[in-house]
């Protein structure tokens, strides 16, 4: 069956449909039916291994054939994820014959069959490093790939759904990776190809004197032990979706590999993004628009960015759009109000995304997730915020000829660094560090100012201005990304907040933090202390600043900072010394984030201060902070400004941009605006999106 023009659409948009056995097929024709006269392109199949072999190399696939067929029949394309990692159980005859397959904990306890909410028919206990898991796993693969890469409708391959540690599921790994024997001997062997006992020893900081004596490490309090194990996972991870994505393509160079994290970044993230065609991640509605703090919104963009900066040439997408609540279950919460959704799919196209998923349309009736995340209700008919999306996806639809969206350079970038999250993750502050990250990204947001979040595996060249919130690890590549970027980009500024340079490479505290950076910038650390409660409440909580006092407002850590020769204080607390900054204004660090003592909000004044120092403007105004612009390019080759309004009411407001224009055309409404002396003027709906061209 031949398929229409429409799966050339540069933003599709589609639907979690099928996670067999549910829902029953004879409901599949007219919610295809209703799906395409909606303007859906795709559905998504997301069926577990031990239901798509039953028997060793029985593969009972005749259901995924009759979706593939409806699917056609309405002229809708499938996403075929094949599900062997993180989500659902292996068949259960493999950890019979296989035993040895099964996950152990860090206490030496092996996995037992179990459940989850979304998983009743069984999570994954297996592990990866089992040769088992590549033999049946790779004939499933292949086989399905053959099976089905000819088809007209076929759209993209889901190789790996949440990307994670096979023991992410279990219940008794409180986190920590595998230890099964199949994991130990790789373990054993990477350690061995890496470095010389002597060299481990230089390390870990021990004295072993046969390599039959070191073991993994069972604790994250093991800190040097830990980095190396969570290294070795990593990239032994990266390695087995790399196989999924070669075998793969060996049998279709066609059709488009896909992987996705979560919706905070990961140091995993960027292990494994590189190797799939496209990266993404899973997003909850979780009624942040709707909340008494609307501006919470900015976190959901923050991963849209991150997603787009790991991505094989920054391709991504949105794949999962929880369309309601979480969870269900028999008791239950506020329903997600469908603008958050209608807000979280225009943000998904404002940040450059290939194209946006919804999870899911029907409920999942055989799951704690039922009812819950659906589109539509346990009948099937359409919920509000079914009838929201559609609106959506036809005014998107509407807007074909100036897509795809791109995301040109920002002048300000934040630096994510993943083994800095992994030393917070260790010390029980991995929620910590996640603030600070987001915190100035936040502020910027609100602002108008766009950021883009890079890493220091990334290019930093033409950055204006860059935050390094708690890049606490200094490891040789971050230390030399600094030094080069001072060295060779005398227009860049630096930012540092919190904890900088507290940790060698290996991860053991530094001798002399900022550890490489102390005597380059004149910085030395006398002392760590705090702000709490009582130090509030009794008015010793004032921040002074070259930018002007801020009143810290929630409590937090900081450094004591000792500034010498060239390098000045610019901030104090307390008659300490808390930010310094060199003679050239080159480096600023504030031994406290700039969120942290805020309420999870950087300062304003000085994010703010710091961004008209470094000659940065918004590049579209609104004078209203309720109403938040995002300016990106049109491939007809003028400017696309998305403006988000966060009420609950309209919003009037009159934009002015950092650019002269002629044209301006509300691209919804298909009309021109006329500019007047105060500006472009728009109305934009409660919790609305306003798309406009500029030509």
């Amino acid at each position: 069956m031949k398929l229409s023009n429409r799966h050339n659409f540069p933003f599709p948009i589609g639907v979690e449909y099928y996670r067999a056995p549910e829902p029953h097929q004879e409901y599949w024709d007219r919610d295809f039916e209703q799906l395409h006269k909606s303007g859906f392109k795709i559905v998504r199949s997301f069926t577990y291994w031990n239901r798509m072999e039953p028997r060793p190399g029985i593969y009972e696939l005749d259901d995924i054939d009759q979706l593939f067929d409806t699917a056609a029949k309405h002229d809708l394309g499938v996403w075929l994820d094949i599900v062997l990692g993180t989500h659902g159980a292996c068949p259960e005859w493999l950890t019979r014959e296989h035993p040895d397959i099964k996950v152990v904990n860090y206490k030496g306890h092996v996995s037992l069959h179990d459940a989850h909410p979304a998983m009743p028919q069984g999570v994954q206990i297996h592990c990866y490093d089992h040769p088992a898991w590549k033999e049946y796993g790779g004939n499933l693969l292949r086989h399905i790939v053959n099976r089905y890469k000819d088809r007209p409708n076929m759209r993209i391959w889901g190789l790996w759904d949440g990307i994670a540690l096979p023991s992410v599921w279990s219940r008794d790994t409180d986190g920590y990776p595998c230890y099964c024997e199949n994991t130990l001997k790789k373990y054993d062997r990477w350690l061995r190809d890496k470095y010389t006992l002597d060299e481990l020893n230089s390390r870990l900081l021990r004295r072993y004197r046969r390599w039959e004596d070191v073991e993994p490490p069972r604790s994250n309090n093991s800190v040097l032990e830990m980095f190396l194990y969570r290294q070795f996972h990593y990239e032994n991870l990266a390695k087995q979706l790399r196989w999924m994505v070669n075998e793969t393509k060996k049998l279709d160079s066609v059709h488009e590999t896909r992987s996705h994290g979560g919706w905070l970044p990961k140091p995993l993230d960027e292990f494994c993004a590189p190797h799939a065609d496209s990266w993404g991640m899973s997003m909850s509605s979780n009624n942040l628009l709707t909340s008494d703090d609307p501006h919470k919104i900015a976190d959901r963009q923050f991963i849209f960015d991150w997603a787009r900066s790991v991505g094989r040439n920054n391709r991504w997408w949105i794949e999962e759009i929880y369309a309601g609540m979480s969870p269900g279950g028999v008791t239950w919460s506020k329903q997600s109000d469908p603008s958050e959704l209608t807000t979280l799919l225009w943000m998904s196209m404002a940040c450059g995304a290939a194209g946006a998923m919804f999870w899911q349309y029907r409920p999942e009736y055989l799951s704690f997730e039922s009812p819950g995340y659906n589109l539509v209700r346990l009948d099937g008919k359409p919920t509000p915020r079914f009838k929201a999306v559609t609106k959506a996806v036809q005014e998107i639809e509407s807007l074909s000829e100036y897509l795809p969206i791109e995301c040109p350079q920002s002048e300000v970038a934040i630096v994510y660094h993943p083994a800095s999250q992994e030393l917070f993750n260790y010390g029980n502050e991995s929620d910590r560090f996640l603030s600070d990250l987001r915190g100035v990204y936040r502020t910027l947001w609100t602002n108008g100012i766009q950021a883009d979040v890079v890493t220091p595996k990334m290019d930093w060249k033409g950055y204006r201005l860059i935050f390094l919130p708690n890049v606490t690890l200094m490891d040789e590549q971050t230390r030399g990304k600094i030094s080069t970027t001072l060295d060779s980009n005398p227009e860049t500024q630096f930012v540092a907040e919190g904890s900088f340079g507290m940790y060698s490479r290996n991860g053991q505290s530094s001798y002399l933090p900022p550890e490489g950076f102390s005597e380059r910038l004149e910085i030395n650390v006398a002392d760590v202390s705090a702000i709490d409660s009582l130090d509030i409440s009794e008015g010793r909580n004032i921040l002074n600043t070259m930018y002007g006092k801020e009143s810290i407002s929630s409590p937090c850590g900081y450094a004591i900072l000792e500034p010498s020769g060239n390098t000045e204080e610019i901030a104090s607390l307390n008659n300490n010394t808390v930010g310094v900054r060199t003679k050239d204004k080159s480096f600023t660090w504030y031994g406290l984030t700039l969120s942290a003592g805020f309420g999870n909000i950087a300062s304003n004044n000085i994010v703010m201060g710091h961004i008209n120092e470094a000659g940065i403007n918004a590049q579209v105004e609104t004078k209203d902070k309720w109403v938040i612009p995002i300016t990106r390019t049109s491939k007809k080759g003028g400017k696309i400004t998305f403006l988000f309004n966060l009420r609950n009411k309209k919003s009037s407001v009159n934009v002015s941009t950092k650019w002269d224009t002629n044209i301006v055309r509300d691209l919804i409404l298909q009309s021109n605006i006329e500019i007047n002396d105060k500006g472009i003027p728009v109305t934009i709906e409660p919790w609305g999106v306003k798309v406009l061209f500029f030509g």
